[in-house]
């Protein structure tokens, strides 16, 4: 039997919350009583939170899934109503488990826990108690809403895809043949066509002895491809499959399957036969450079992507406008010189049967898509709105990133929108790809696969994980440090690591982080994502801010910046113009691009790395009700961000809070930053204005914290 977990103690569930959305939906407090709400959409709300990877959601996130159908207005009314609802549901458990917020909502992390993100935040050790694959997340929600119906599909590719990669995983880190082929079985009759599994199976019979068993499951792989497919299984498969017919098996690691060097095009059959090879993988040690394409060859960079023209839906006046979005986005992806634009494959139909195939073989590796409806509101100073998606073509084309936007009647306007689709999609692929290898062998990595894996790493906001991080990033600088992905977050990791771990010489880790992100931005010049990472950094650096406010004031006009507008290319840039208010001492526009920034964030996969400063401009702001809200939140969210705990502890300080409750929270930033003094503390903000110093100064004399 399948035993991979390290064995002791069973694990007592003590939250008060506990959520069962694997099979039948369940939700019972901690003396197991339900309290599971009755209607549909309320139990929706319920799983649409839990499966937010504890992160606030957008209320207009959760009206758009749940009344995709109806107006704006009344999609929202109905919110509001679904919300009391599961409130009072909830309400015997005489704890507030939801954290209502006037845009979001969150469930509160240390009060819930959640079968499926047991699973999801899980290592090997789950795989022992997983359900049955009869038992379907949330299968009794389905048929609530459209737009529900599709995120729920995509969460369900996504747990499976975890559960698929936890099972391989297991088969590249064990080597008792026993337990590789339980693996391997349960893996199959989750996913009768995992290449992965019959190949370990295979080899691992091999490896035994039991020759004949090989060549009976090897016939039944064939057979089952032909059977379901019509076609033969991969290239590794049938390598393995020839060896093991000609009585000399080549050397293949099961789990990755990389065919040893013995192999040849000979000895491989082609999945197609006039397929078209994706070319190596970059994120991997030695891949290949190049890959030939139909019409000629190009350098790869971080992945490939198409862009399928925009649809107007059958609307002839937004069809201009569908055409018009189609070229800003491939022009402005292939100015940011992260990812290879290739162009839509002009034989390849959407009503063909092998559509994502088809596009896959042509070397793509994700396709953009997008959808314009006209506005049903009038007067609502909107022409309609834009539906943009990103599938990964490696995943059959599963949705890695999907947003909607209005779409403005202002030319200037919807300028800006293309830049904010243009930072969120790159910011999405990055992180889509730092995910995909987040099961690979360090060693296996490249310097930008390498960097990537930091990159998820650090958007934990974890400072027990810094270690980690930076062992990574010093690996890739080492493979290749002149990259431009690795030197932009190789600056990320030096700043972000120095304020985590309140280093002594805080303005020189910054300054080598700027050092880091001038040369990154010199290399790819109109990328926006290193643009704003050199104004980020240089704003907080002393002498630095007045040409940080050059840089941004130029891009702002470059983007076609309204300051009544939330398109603004991206949320951070509200941070920024935020940060160099308040260092300027303009209190008032500093609150209000905060709050700008505030409303925005959760849409930026970066934003929980600037949101602990956000809150810093709250207080020095003045909005101490507001900041000690917001800090309680992300310290419920991230109790191991110790900037975002130092923060909260001044909110509470400037209350005069009980003594336990600030002790609490100082304890807590104390053991995770035993560093961290008011000398300190104060070194790190020497780029603040004298008054606001003096004000930090007051405050931090009341937390409690060692003088230094």
């Amino acid at each position: 039997m399948l035993d991979l977990a390290v064995r002791g103690l069973a694990k007592i569930d003590s939250t008060l919350l506990r959520l069962r959305l694997i099979g039948t939906m369940e939700a019972r407090a901690l003396t197991g009583d339900s309290v599971l709400p009755v209607g549909g959409k309320t139990k929706s709300l319920l799983a649409i939170l839990a499966l937010s990877d504890r992160k606030p959601v957008a209320r207009s996130r959760l009206a758009e899934l749940l009344w995709s159908r109806r107006p704006d207005d009344l999609a929202r009314a109905s919110l509001r109503q679904e919300i009391h609802r599961l409130l009072d549901a909830l309400s015997p458990l005489g704890v507030e488990i939801i954290n209502v917020q006037r845009h979001a909502l969150s469930l509160k992390p240390a009060l819930t826990s959640v079968d499926a993100e047991r699973i999801l935040n899980g290592g090997i050790s789950v795989l022992r108690d997983l359900p049955p694959p009869s038992e379907v997340l949330l299968g009794e929600l389905n048929g609530i809403d459209g737009a529900f119906d599709e995120w729920l599909a995509n969460q369900r590719d996504r747990l499976e895809r975890h559960i698929r990669s936890l099972f391989e995983s297991a088969l590249r880190h064990q080597t008792d043949p026993e337990i590789l082929l339980d693996v391997a079985e349960q893996l199959l009759q989750r996913e009768e066509l995992n290449e992965v599994a019959w190949r370990t199976r295979i080899q691992t019979l091999i490896s035994t002895g039991e020759r004949a068993l090989a060549m009976n499951y090897a016939e039944q792989v064939v057979h089952l491809f032909q059977e379901r497919l019509g076609t033969q299984p991969g290239p590794a498969t049938m390598a393995l499959v020839t060896g093991l017919q000609s009585r000399s098996p080549l050397k293949i690691d099961p789990a990755l399957g990389h065919v040893g060097e013995a192999s040849s095009a000979e000895t491989v059959a082609p999945l197609h036969e006039n397929a078209v090879s994706a070319g190596g993988d970059v994120m991997l040690r030695e891949p290949l450079s190049a890959m030939a394409v139909p019409g000629g060859a190009f350098q790869r960079r971080l992945g490939t992507l198409t862009i399928m023209p925009f649809s107007a839906a059958h609307n002839t006046g937004l069809q201009n406008v569908a055409a018009e979005m189609t070229d800003m986005i491939e022009v402005g992806l292939q100015k940011l010189q992260m990812f290879t634009i290739l162009p839509f494959p002009q034989n390849i139909t959407e009503k063909s049967a092998d559509f994502w195939e088809d596009l896959r073989r042509a070397g793509n590796d994700y396709v953009v898509t997008g959808l314009l409806r006209s506005n049903s509101t009038p007067n609502s100073g909107a022409k309609g709105h834009l539906i943009v998606r990103v599938l990964d073509l490696r995943q059959e084309g599963s949705i890695v990133w999907a947003d909607r936007f209005d779409l403005p009647e202002n030319d200037v306007e919807r300028k800006a929108l293309f830049y904010t689709i243009r930072i969120l999609m790159q910011w999405t692929l990055l992180v889509a790809e730092g995910q995909r290898l987040s099961m690979r062998p360090v060693k296996e990595l490249s310097a930008p696969g390498l960097a990537l894996r930091a990159l998820v790493l650090l958007l934990r906001t974890d400072c027990t994980l810094i270690g980690e991080i930076q062992s990574l990033i010093g690996r890739a600088v080492e493979l290749d440090g002149d990259l431009p992905l690795v030197l932009f977050v190789h600056a990320l990791v030096r700043c972000k690591a120095a304020q985590e771990l309140w280093v002594a010489d805080y303005a020189a880790e910054l300054s080598e982080a700027v050092g880091l992100a001038t040369r990154c931005s010199s290399q790819l010049g109109e990328n926006p994502l290193t643009m704003m990472l050199s104004v980020c950094l240089e704003t907080t650096s002393e002498g630095l801010l007045t040409h940080a406010k050059a840089i941004l004031a130029e891009r702002r006009q470059k983007w076609g910046y309204d300051g009544a507008s939330l398109h603004v290319g991206s949320p951070l840039t509200h941070w920024c113009l935020s940060m160099q208010a308040l260092l300027s001492e303009d209190y008032e526009t500093a609150s209000a691009e905060m709050k700008l920034f505030r409303d925005a964030r959760v849409d930026h996969p970066a934003s929980a790395l600037c949101e602990p400063s956000s809150i810093l401009v709250l207080i020095l702001c003045g909005n101490m009700r507001e900041a000690e809200q917001a800090g309680a939140a992300f310290a419920g969210l991230y109790p191991r961000c110790t900037r975002g705990l130092f923060n909260y502890l001044l909110t509470l300080a400037d209350r005069d809070a009980p003594e336990q409750e600030i002790a609490s929270v100082r304890n807590q930033v104390l053991r995770l930053a035993p560093e961290l003094s008011v000398a300190r503390a104060m070194s790190h903000h020497a780029y603040l204005p004298a008054e606001l110093q003096k004000k930090l100064s007051v405050l931090l004399s009341k937390t409690g914290l060692p003088n230094g």
